[in-house]
């Protein structure tokens, strides 16, 4: 039974989205450049590809950002 309620919460509220559109909030500021997003509706993750643009957090990317911000505080300690 949990997993059917669930399930209708999760499709109703990507139904939401798909109408009116995603309400993105900024989850984590990995450079100066590049964020990382989360939709406070259904919960759906992006990022900022190199052009600017949102593109969908996948596993490979969420990794590639973590090690952009350890570089990025990294060299900025180092020049503080």
């Amino acid at each position: 039974m949990k997993t059917s309620q669930t399930n209708q919460q999760t499709q109703s509220k990507n139904f939401i989205c798909t109408i009116i559109g995603h309400r993105y909030q900024e989850t984590r500021k990995v450079t100066n450049h590049f964020s990382e997003y989360s939709c406070k509706c259904c919960g759906k993750q992006m990022t900022e590809d190199t052009r600017g643009r949102l593109i969908q957090l996948t596993p490979e990317l969420k990794e590639i950002n973590a090690t952009l911000s350890l570089l990025f505080q990294r060299r900025h300690l180092v020049n503080s």
